[in-house]
């Protein structure tokens, strides 16, 4: 049985939704992901695009199959919502290869009701940057 080493960015960030989706699956730590941006799109979600002058930070769980299965249909893989790739992250001073989850959906939008406090709170318990936490909370704007 093989884990998957996930890099969270969006609402997986909070870890009590994680512990609700995904009961086995354990957090390794802050990572960052250079040359993506983060974005909430006009689904109202977050995804990321590429984009050489930025980073998005997040975290790094390891996942088991069940997990990664349940995140699967949670973020509607099947359904077109969400498409898994493999990125590489920066984590303690080495890189990583992370699946992720990106929607093709890239034009900017506002965040579903409720939905943007998880990720703040996932930032702040995994101690995010502070600009970047504030990079955050901006899209409630």
């Amino acid at each position: 049985m093989s884990e998957t080493i996930y890099f969270a960015y969006g609402s997986n960030l909070d870890p009590r939704q994680m512990a609700l989706r995904c009961p086995d699956s354990r957090a390794k730590g802050a990572a960052v992901l250079k040359g993506w941006r983060f974005l909430i799109n006009q689904r109202g979600y977050a995804t990321i695009v590429e984009d050489p002058t930025a980073e998005v930070h997040g975290q790094v769980w390891l996942l088991t199959p069940e997990d990664e299965a349940a995140l699967d249909e949670y973020e509607s893989v099947d359904e077109g919502n969400y498409q898994k790739a493999v990125l590489k992250v920066h984590q303690d001073g080495g890189e990583v290869d992370s699946m992720v989850y990106i929607d093709h959906r890239l034009k900017p939008g506002k965040p579903q009701p409720d939905y943007l406090q998880g990720i703040l709170h996932g930032a702040a318990h995994f101690e995010l940057p502070m600009n970047y936490q504030e990079e955050l909370a901006r899209w409630a704007g």
